[in-house]
């Protein structure tokens, strides 16, 4: 008898705790960038385009929200920095830019500041508002000169209850997606890459 209980009490532990991993959400949202649509134009072969994109926000977290009475931290993967020199290169690589693998060889520095990545998250009792904006500086070097362009998009959405995980990525996705889009729509970063380079 004493072993029967023994076993069940392993097995209703083992249960409980297969069940609390299995209710905890990540804190770590995943994106995936959209594929660029962009125009191949041989012209810009002439350019030789040097790539840093930074993360030059204060946090590494991407939003944070109250979940039974605790502070719950998300962050993206890849990370912010990585997620948009991804983009930028796709962009570049489409447009018909030659990206450097060593700064010697570039006749172009393209620098992307990420300077917001973010969903805020308020919550009442009945509802919540999910804000999240991103927004980035983009410079483009040359032996020209020097361009400046800042790139912005931002999403609300509300709801009721309490926000999650999925709610969030949502809404950042969305940003991410129109943040994406202007990229690769954008032609005045094109411009300015083709004529400080040449």
């Amino acid at each position: 008898m004493t072993s029967y209980k023994k076993i069940s009490f392993a097995l209703l532990a083992t249960n409980t705790l297969f069940l609390a991993a299995c209710s905890s959400q990540s804190n770590t949202l995943r994106f995936t960038p959209l594929s660029p649509n962009s125009t191949f134009n041989a012209a810009n072969q002439t350019s030789i385009v040097n790539v840093a994109t930074r993360n030059t926000r204060n946090t590494q977290e991407i939003s944070s929200y109250v979940r039974n009475g605790e502070m719950f931290k998300l962050y993206s993967s890849p990370d912010v920095a990585q997620l948009f020199d991804q983009i930028v290169k796709q962009d570049l690589n489409a447009k018909g830019f030659r990206i450097a693998t060593t700064l010697a060889q570039a006749n172009t520095n393209l620098t992307i500041n990420v300077t917001d990545f973010y969903a805020q998250v308020d919550q009442g009792n009945l509802r919540y508002k999910i804000t999240s904006r991103i927004n980035l500086n983009v410079q483009v070097q040359g032996q020209k000169g020097q361009f400046s362009k800042n790139i912005s998009a931002s999403n609300v959405q509300e709801g009721a209850f309490g926000a999650n995980n999925d709610e969030i990525q949502k809404v950042l996705k969305r940003t991410l997606d129109d943040m994406t889009k202007s990229i690769y729509q954008d032609q005045d970063i094109s411009r300015a890459i083709h004529y400080y380079s040449n």
